[in-house]
């Protein structure tokens, strides 16, 4: 006889049974919150904010600015740790005075959570009690007005007294705190610091960016340089960032600027933002600041100076001026030495600094001052995006970056291998231009950059001052390749050629020659009279 088959029950329930749990766990439900309410123990009534609504039309502008203010308040902190770091043992007043401000600019955002939304919301409402404050107690105000005026006469009468030297002091500091690099304050600090820096320095390095050395460069401080002390100071060219461009661009640009003063490339540091730095055939850090270290000690003997040879670092924002002092100073990176604070935006070394780098030779690091370019006059805006794109000015500072896109667009399009690596970097189509209409071909280049990397408002309507505050920075951050060809010894020869017919019927003939001239020779001018 077979023997049957044991067969496992199914687990599997049935729909009455589903129901019934679903309906048992409903009516438990109800009984713990009808218990809930009952339940004397304190619970936190307050609902969590859930930020600012979309629906606000000053959003955007609101997160940016919270977002903005955090990372100065990051970056200043990073900043006095580093000065604190390069001085060493800092005395506590300072420290006690650093934490006072950190408290005074965190005042405003200790509201804010991890998603910044809520602090945002807390600020806003914040904002709007202050004015309504500051409303009510116009009536107030009314009342003093009069002892106020009196007070505001006695002010304006002590303001008058004060001296012109004074005066200019006090807006030259205004504008160290704020970082304004406008072309008054740069000027007065053209006036105060650079003078100070050629007095007492030896041998100036002039730091260029390679990238744009002509538009680093300043005639006016070469003229400067060469008058003080009847010509004996010695300058220097100094290229830096030489990984950003080709070896064929920085040939051409050393021996253009040799011409002139002698010119050392130079390479601060080992990585490089784009991420795909180029090869100068072994033109290292440490090779680099070898060279430039012997070029220095090998000056510093042929002048028999018996102190310590004092070189100042001049040039524009942000070229790497600190970055070759602390790259001279460790060695090429043999020594962790970092005396002058680094960083990717313009304006971190706010006065003169003096740092050692050995018993012969000491270094004078200096702000970053726009010196006076060419005698083109530009406007306010040109001179604004042309100064962004030098990385002279901080990314807080730029009011309006569609200027500073458009010049960026009409730079690349000269170059066919460049403007291939921009709309490779963004992932575009290629683009329509040499129409000859600028403002048309900008605006549907940013179009185009804010569709391909979310920069959408309201409706679906591509937001072109976001497009062109990425283009900006990815320009600054040296995401985006560029970079300047340097001019040809021919076409300079041809242009000066080309010029003396105009300059001969002024009396003042001025030629470009390739050779020296041949050796005055006496005896073929006399004819060998003078041997009789």
């Amino acid at each position: 006889m077979v023997k049957a088959f044991n067969k496992k029950k199914s687990k599997r329930g049935t729909a009455r049974q589903k129901f019934k749990i679903e309906k048992n766990v409903r009516e438990h439900a109800r009984k713990q919150r009808k218990l809930a309410k009952n339940d004397p123990t304190w619970r936190s009534k307050l609902k969590k904010d859930p930020g600012i609504p979309n629906l606000f039309p000053y959003k955007e502008k609101l997160l940016s600015e919270i977002e903005e203010k955090k990372r100065r308040f990051a970056e200043e902190k990073l900043r006095k740790k580093m000065e604190n770091q390069a001085a060493g043992n800092a005395p506590e007043e300072e420290d006690d005075e650093n934490d006072v401000e950190d408290e005074d600019e965190m005042y405003d955002d200790e509201d804010l959570d991890e998603s910044g939304e809520t602090g945002a919301l807390a600020a806003l409402v914040a904002s709007a009690r202050r004015r309504a404050a500051e409303y009510e107690g116009e009536e107030d105000e009314d009342e003093e007005e009069y002892d106020d005026d009196e007070d505001m006469m006695d002010e304006d009468e002590e303001m008058e007294e004060e001296s012109e030297g004074e005066y200019e002091e006090q807006v030259d500091a205004v504008a160290d705190r704020q970082g304004i690099t406008t072309k008054e304050t740069s000027r007065k600090a053209y006036d105060k610091q650079f003078k100070s820096v050629v007095e007492r320095a030896d041998v100036i390095l002039y730091v260029l960016d390679s990238r744009d050395p002509e538009g680093t460069r300043s005639r006016a401080v070469e003229k400067q340089v060469a008058a003080a002390e009847g010509g004996n100071k010695q300058l220097y060219f100094v290229l830096n960032k030489i990984d950003l461009v080709p070896p064929h661009v920085l040939e051409g640009w050393v021996k253009h600027l040799s011409r002139s003063y002698p010119a050392v490339p130079f390479r601060s540091s080992n990585s490089s933002p784009a991420g795909n730095p180029f090869n100068h055939n072994g033109k290292t850090l440490r090779s680099t600041t070898n060279d430039l270290i012997t070029t220095l000690k090998a000056d510093a003997d042929k002048r028999g100076i018996k102190r310590s040879l004092a070189i100042g670092v001049i040039g524009y924002p942000n070229v790497g001026k600190s970055s070759i002092i602390n790259a001279l100073v460790s060695r090429g990176g043999l020594q962790k030495k970092a005396p002058a604070p680094t960083g990717g935006e313009a304006g971190l070394t706010k006065s003169i600094r003096e740092v050692k780098l050995d018993g012969s030779i000491k270094l004078i690091d200096m702000p970053g001052i726009v010196f006076p370019g060419s005698s083109k006059k530009l406007s306010k805006e040109e001179e604004q995006a042309r100064l962004v794109l030098l990385n002279a000015i901080p990314p807080s500072q730029i009011t309006d970056p569609i200027p500073a896109a458009t010049l960026i667009l009409q730079k690349l399009t000269g170059s066919e291998e460049l403007m291939d690596r921009l709309l490779k970097h963004y992932d575009l189509p290629p683009l329509v231009t040499g129409t000859g209409r600028v403002a048309d071909e900008a605006t549907d280049f940013l179009v185009q950059v804010a569709r391909k990397r979310g920069r959408i408002g309201r409706g679906g309507i591509p937001n072109i001052n976001a497009a062109a505050t990425l283009v900006v920075n990815d320009w600054c951050s040296g995401r985006v390749m560029w970079y300047n060809e340097p001019p040809h010894v021919e076409a300079v020869v041809a242009q000066a050629a080309g010029q003396a017919p105009q300059a001969a019927e002024n009396g003042d003939v001025k030629t470009v020659v390739t050779e020296f001239a041949k050796e005055f020779d006496i005896d073929a001018l006399t004819g060998g009279a003078m041997e009789e």
